[in-house]
Parts: structure tokens; C-alpha cells; sequence
């Protein structure tokens, strides 16, 4: 995911909201799910700029999402 999600969030900022916004809101959870199960951490390219985006589509929504299991730090 951390190799495929740059690609498809990088067309779908452009516009390119066609045939590769198909499924992005779900392989969206399924990387947040993983990340949050594991407790991933780390930066994908254009995550920020999709989650950042208005709205509240499941793209978004789940972008928001990973974005937060990504960043997210334990409370000491």
C-alpha cells in the first residue's frame, strides 16, 4: 500500500477522479485498518492533500483516517 497509495492519491489530487478513484476509498481503509492495528507510522505523499480536501466522501473520510492512525502518537 505504502508504494500504490502515492500513485493513485497523486492522480486523484490532479483531477484524474476517474477509473483510479474507483476502490480508493476502501484500499483507504484497508491502510488505515493496517495502520491502526500495527501502529504504523509515517508520511504518504498527497494523503495530506486528499485529507485535506472538503467534503465528507469515503475517500476523503478514510484519507482523514489514515492520515490520524499515521501521525497518531501514545500518550506517555
Amino acid at each position: 500500500l505504502r508504494h500504490t497509495l502515492p500513485l493513485l492519491l497523486a492522480e486523484f489530487a490532479t483531477g484524474g477522479a476517474g477509473a483510479s478513484a474507483r476502490g480508493l476509498g476502501e484500499l483507504l481503509a484497508v491502510g488505515a485498518e493496517c495502520a491502526e492495528r500495527c501502529g504504523a507510522r509515517g508520511e504518504i505523499p498527497h494523503l495530506a492533500q486528499t485529507a485535506d480536501r472538503r467534503g465528507s466522501s469515503r475517500i476523503v473520510a478514510q484519507a482523514r483516517r489514515l492520515r490520524s492512525a499515521l501521525t497518531w502518537e501514545m500518550a506517555a
